[in-house]
This record gives C-alpha cells, structure tokens and sequence, in this order.
C-alpha cells in the first residue's frame, strides 16, 4: 500500500513548512516513510494506516522546539482518526512501544511501564509523525475505537486521560478539600476529570480551581469546580492536594506553600525551579519526591508488581538499612547498575536516599550522555537531609509529597466520559475555542498562543 500526501511540518524556527510525505508498507512487512522522495524513517510490522480528522493543538506543540527531539517533523498527538473508509472512528495512544505494536515485548513491558521503554517513539512528538497530517500510523493496539462519545469530545480524550492519571495518582480521600492551581487547557480539563471522577466513585470532596483571571474561573465551575478562588488574593487557604499546571516556578512555589499533603506537579517548562534542574524530567519518569521514613520505603503505585528490593543510599546520608542497599556516592552510582544483579530486570534502582539538592537531581539524570534515570520510572527519591531555606526540602521535611504523571488509560478516559454527560458536553462548549482547518495551520497555531484561546483543534477535510 501506498499513500502520498503534502503536511505541514513543524520546523525549529517555530513555524510550518509543507513537504510532501509517502507512506509505503503494511502492516505486516512493515512500513517505510519518505521524505521529498528520500528515505526518513523505517517502520517494522504492526503499524496500521488511518485517516486524520481532528487534532488539538497543546503546550507541548507550541514548547516542540525545545524538546530534545529531531525536526522537522510532523506533530499533534491529540488525535482523532478513522479508518480509510471513514466508517470506524478510533483516537490514538500516543507512545509507540513493544507493547503497542504487538511484538515481543522488552523488560519494562513485562515490568507493567511500558510507555516508559527508552526504546518507544512518541506519536507526534518523537519521530514517528502526528496528526496534523492528513495520514497518520499508529500502533495497532495504540488506535481505540470507539462510539459512546462524539469526535468532536474525543480530540479532547489524550490531554483527559493524562489528568486522570493526575487523580488516579494523587486520588482524593473523602472529605479533602483539594485544588487545581491555573486551570486553562490542562488545568481546566483536571478539574473535569476530578469532578468526573468523584460523581463515578461517589467519592465526597470538594474541588477548587485557582487563578489569576476571572474568565478562566468562570470556565471551572462550569466543568465541575465547587468554589473558585483567585490565586493572587488566597488569605492562609490550604488545601489537602494542589494539582500544579502553571508551568511557572511562582505556580510552583505557591503550590508549595498550600498544599497540606501532596503536591501533584502536572506540567513544567524545562527550567530550573526552586534549586532543581530536573523537575521535567521527573515528570516525564512519573517520579515521586518525598522524606525518608520507613512508611516510604514501601512507596509504590498502587497495583505495581514488584518490591523495593535495590535502593541506593547517599554516603553523605546518615541512613543505614539492614537489607536491599547500596551506600554509593549518587554521582557514581550508575556504575552499580551495570553489574549482575540488574541483569534481566529494569537496571535502575527502586529507590534512591539522598541528602540535597544535586543528589535529587543526580537521581533523576545521572548523566548528560542519555536520558535514562537512576531510579525505575514511577519510583520515589527520599530525601534525609536538612531542609535549610530551600522550600522544596522544607516542603519534604513538613511530612509533604511530591508526586507526578504524564499519560493516562484511554479506555478509563472514554468510560468516565461517557458516564458524565453533562461534563462531557460543557467541555466541548467552554474548552474548545476555536476550530481551523488543516489548510491554515500557521494561523491556528498563531491563535493557540493567544490568551483568548483555550483549545484550539485542527479539522482535517
């Protein structure tokens, strides 16, 4: 089989250029992609073929060209598609794995963290191409038919099923008061996915959205917010959870400074913040920061299959185990995962101890020359140190957690969806601002930085 078609391709200048693509295989043999008539990139077996039809622009599309992945490329992975026919309508997974394709399956497969393979691709946003093409390949077990909601709700499915991995991490107890700190695209979509998630559980907790503009404020209680506060005029509030989607060190730092239990930290901007370089990462690795205590090193995510059996200790902390550890200088600990004992699992550690910032930061990159963390993703680096001033240590040592997450279940995303009409419908109203067609995306991306934009989707003819 064989498709050509023109895309706009997203270029490091932060702008589109059209190319002319072919799309050459099966999914059986394989495919190959080419580029202006050259080779660009070879596929093996299990990719299927779909048409595009709707994708939504986020922040990661307009932050692509600091990412640390080649261009040009094709982006947008908050995909709708249908099958060539155009009878079936599916929405796509975006990480590209063993798993994904239906072919024999590496150690973090088998570990239950698939989408944390340093093997995967990322739909849209490493290598393999997105949506703002007219073709689109996709895993075939990545694409989800479905029919209990409408399309045009569904290109909100990716960014939806990402905050409610938010909630499933960091999920409410009954009677907390928990907030969304700057609800706009990500935000707002956490606090329908919270209010989704407490109708569908029956769970009693109150939600609050906080923020600087009114307008925004308006939009959350719309999609389930039960009180909204202006962020910049909060009095001594706390709240049990603050989910952060600012992107900003004062988002964070205020995040810090309310929140009774645990900080959920959604989204960042690829900066040092509050003394850590590495607070992206973390997110990206679905890490958890938190104080050492025995309670903690237990610490895993909730139905993961595996103990804390390799955790490495700082030499500079005053921690000492019975059993299962290593005392290393966390600069030099890496070396420890070449040995033996981390043949034929995932060659990270379970847990790392450390005893201040840079070894904090060690613990989620060890080194500049990849990207692979010293701890296993969806780990916890447990802090035993002095707190100082820094807010973040003070924060770990007042009995605070840390957590994060990044993709989310789409079959869970679809069912909560589909459970709450009245949410699903007020999300494609007040979210979903503006709608272009795929012909004009310089514009629609141009009007995605706007402030009077939320959602803004790209419809393909």
């Amino acid at each position: 089989m064989k498709v050509s078609f023109k895309a706009w391709e997203y270029i490091s200048d932060d702008k589109f250029i059209q190319t002319e693509y072919d799309f050459v295989g099966d999914k059986n043999s394989g495919w190959e992609i080419f580029r202006n008539n050259k080779p660009h990139l070879k596929l093996g077996e299990g990719y299927e073929l779909f048409k595009s039809k709707y994708c939504g622009i986020c922040s990661t599309d307009l932050a692509r060209r600091f990412l640390p992945f080649p261009l040009p490329q094709i982006t947008g992975h908050e995909v709708v598609a249908t099958s060539l026919d155009g009878k079936k309508n599916y929405v796509l997974e975006i990480n590209d794995t063993y798993q994904a394709r239906g072919v024999e399956e590496d150690i973090f497969c088998k570990s239950g963290i698939p989408t944390h393979s340093p093997d995967r691709m990322v739909l849209g946003i490493d290598r393999l191409p997105g949506g703002f093409g007219e073709y689109i390949l996709s895993p075939i077990n990545a694409a989800i038919e479905f029919d209990e909601i409408s399309p045009k709700l569904a290109v909100l499915i990716e960014p939806f099923a990402a905050c409610l991995q938010s909630v499933i991490a960091s999920p409410p107890k009954k009677g907390d008061h928990v907030a969304v700190l700057g609800p706009r695209r990500l935000g707002n979509l956490l606090i329908a996915a919270l209010a989704s998630y407490k109708k569908s559980h029956q769970i009693d907790f109150e939600i609050s959205a906080l923020a600087r503009h009114n307008e925004l404020l308006e939009v959350s209680k719309k999609l389930g917010a039960d009180s909204v506060f202006r962020s910049d005029k909060l009095k001594d509030k706390k709240f049990d959870i603050v989910y952060d989607t600012t992107s900003t060190e004062s988002g964070f730092l205020q995040a810090l400074e309310i929140a009774k239990r645990e900080l959920h930290l959604k989204t960042t901007n690829g900066q040092e913040m509050s003394g850590l370089k590495k607070l992206t990462e973390l997110v990206v690795d679905e890490l958890s920061l938190m104080s050492y205590s025995e309670e903690n090193l237990n610490f895993k995510w909730e139905n993961a299959n595996y103990k804390n059996e390799k955790i490495v200790v700082s030499e500079n902390s005053k921690i000492s185990l019975k059993e299962n550890f290593y005392k290393s200088k966390i600069s030099d600990a890496e070396k420890i995962l070449e040995s033996e004992e981390f043949q034929n699992r995932i060659p990270r550690f379970d847990l790392s101890i450390v005893s201040n910032l840079e070894e904090i930061d060690l613990s989620i990159r060890p080194s500049t020359a990849h990207e692979n963390s010293l701890v296993r993703p969806r780990g916890a680096i447990l802090f035993s140190g002095e707190s100082n001033e820094n807010p973040v240590l003070k924060f770990l040592n007042s009995g605070g957690k840390i957590r994060s997450s990044r993709c989310g279940d789409f079959h869970k995303a679809l069912k909560l969806l589909s459970e709450n009409k009245e949410i699903s419908e007020n999300l494609v109203s007040h979210l979903i601002t503006h709608r272009y067609s795929s012909k004009n995306m310089n514009e629609a991306f141009l009007k995605a930085k706007e402030k009077d934009a939320v959602k803004v989707v790209i419809e393909h003819e």
